[in-house]
């Protein structure tokens, strides 16, 4: 676990100490002559949660932090006490106690803390999609109750609980929060087999292309046989995803970046393309830069030039959350059996 505390810190470094700390992901905005922070986080395998108490400061994630980081999870921020706004593509909404909020860190968002009490669970992507399927849009959904009221008291739960909890019961843990999540994403239709039965396919599929993606010949014909579904009926799940090749391809860009932020990984460009299954480098080139607005070799050395503060911190202190937060891009769901 990690803790941070401004209140033993002298008021004049209070700031850059807590700017530093967010620098690997967010820039942290001082909105008030009152700004006090504390926090304690802690990785739970497929989240890390943390626990925060915020006054008078904001965190602005931009498409700048976005290019350079790679970070592609979930992030879920569950109200507590005091008040939380949110700034994403439709404009201002507060999220008041209670309410739970979901960010996708691939879009841009800003929030702002007054006096608030937050519990943030930054998730695996494949976590939320496995609980969630449809063409809705997730990003700055608010989830209120009742609907969210068990998903809710289950995050306190298990925050509260995370330092006694097993590796196995924590696997077990993740199981019922999917669940609960799927059933606050879906109230009406938490008990609706067809939807059931379609979002069991697609999460099959999608553990089939995270445990293939090297493979250059993984289309839709491998895709449908492994989950015995019709081509048909892959193209129809994978429909509001925007079609399987376009699935692929978005996975494989994803997979390269998170391959070139690893600075131990000492592969050429071209070994790791061929390892997310692109058939050239030029190719794998071409999808990076259309993904993500920057050449893989300029986003590669801004891995390796650009010293992230937080990580330093971590290095010298008993751990460090910015690691654990880059660790949810490696993330997978286990292959299908």
């Amino acid at each position: 676990m990690v803790q941070f505390s401004t209140e033993t810190m002298r008021p004049a470094d209070r700031f850059e100490a807590y700017r530093s700390l967010y620098a690997g992901g967010t820039d942290a905005i001082r909105l008030g002559s009152q700004f006090s922070a504390r926090l304690e986080a802690r990785p739970l395998g497929e989240i890390v949660a943390f626990e925060r108490w915020l006054d008078h400061v904001g965190h602005d994630r931009t498409m700048r932090r976005i290019r350079q980081d790679g970070f592609e999870h979930f992030v879920m921020q569950l109200n507590l006490s005091g008040r939380l706004v949110a700034h994403t593509g439709d404009g201002a909404a507060e999220v008041r106690p209670g309410e739970i909020i979901l960010l996708d860190t691939r879009r841009p968002y800003r929030t702002e803390c007054d006096r608030s009490h937050i519990l943030t669970f930054s998730i695996a992507r494949y976590v939320v999609e496995r609980a969630f399927f449809g063409p809705e849009e997730l990003h700055g959904r608010i989830l209120s109750p009742p609907g969210s009221a068990l998903l809710a008291d289950f995050m306190i739960s298990l925050n509260r609980h995370a330092r006694t909890l097993s590796d196995d019961a924590l696997t077990s843990m993740m199981t019922v929060f999917t669940e609960l999540l799927a059933i606050a994403l879906r109230p009406g239709e938490a008990g609706g087999s067809s939807t059931a039965a379609a979002g069991a396919k697609l999460e099959a599929a999608r553990r089939v292309i995270e445990a293939e993606l090297p493979r250059r010949d993984l289309g839709p014909d491998l895709i449908a046989m492994r989950i015995g579904v019709s081509r048909s009926r892959l193209y129809e799940l994978f429909k509001p995803l925007g079609g399987v090749a376009s699935y692929v391809q978005l996975r494989r860009a994803h997979r390269f970046r998170a391959l070139l932020s690893q600075p131990r990984d000492l592969r050429s460009i071209a070994e790791l393309a061929f390892a997310c299954g692109f058939a050239s480098e030029s190719h794998a080139s071409r999808s990076f830069r259309a993904t993500f607005a920057v050449p893989p070799g300029q986003f590669r050395r801004r891995q390796l030039e650009v010293p992230h503060e937080a990580g330093r911190i971590a290095a010298n202190g008993p751990g460090g959350f910015d690691r654990w937060v880059s660790s949810l891009t490696m993330l997978q769901p286990a292959p299908c059996p």
